[in-house]
């Protein structure tokens, strides 16, 4: 299994003071545990019907992130680990995996945008989906990181 990290996530993280290796080792053991419930720092799992890689619905994918600047959803998302129960947030990271357990993580969406960006009702939002598919489409066709 391998983790890879676009260009634009990495500098994103620097600008936030956070460690990406952190997150390349928490993500890859997440997926090697297969367990939702198993890690605090990735809670619900889901793809994308919108917007299509290569003619095909539910390869971009996203997985919830514990809120960071909401008091009241935080609380929420300790009562669901606790009880190991489903974690959900308006905060995610958007990755794709090319079914050989490779996998590229793309980009953070934050809070409180996540699921609006997602929905892609604007032309902004619909242009920021649609780069994160280009991005996912290349890495899925060569292996290569774009950005």
């Amino acid at each position: 299994m391998t983790v890879n990290i676009t260009k634009a996530l990495r500098a994103a993280l620097q600008a936030d003071n956070l460690d990406e290796k952190i997150l390349l080792e928490s993500f890859q053991h997440w997926k090697k545990n297969r367990d939702e419930y198993g890690s605090y720092l990735f809670g619900k799992d889901g793809a994308y019907m919108m917007p299509k890689i290569d003619g095909k619905s539910y390869r971009l994918r996203h997985v919830h992130l514990p809120p960071l600047s909401i008091p009241g959803p935080l609380e929420v998302w300790n009562k669901q680990w606790q009880r190991r129960g489903r974690k959900t947030s308006d905060r995610v990271l958007v990755y794709v995996e090319n079914g050989r357990d490779d996998y590229l993580l793309i980009f953070i969406l934050p809070e409180p945008m996540a699921h609006e960006i997602a929905n892609m009702q604007i032309p902004v939002h619909r242009q920021i989906m649609e780069s994160f598919a280009s991005v996912a489409a290349k890495f899925l066709e060569t292996g290569q990181v774009i950005i």
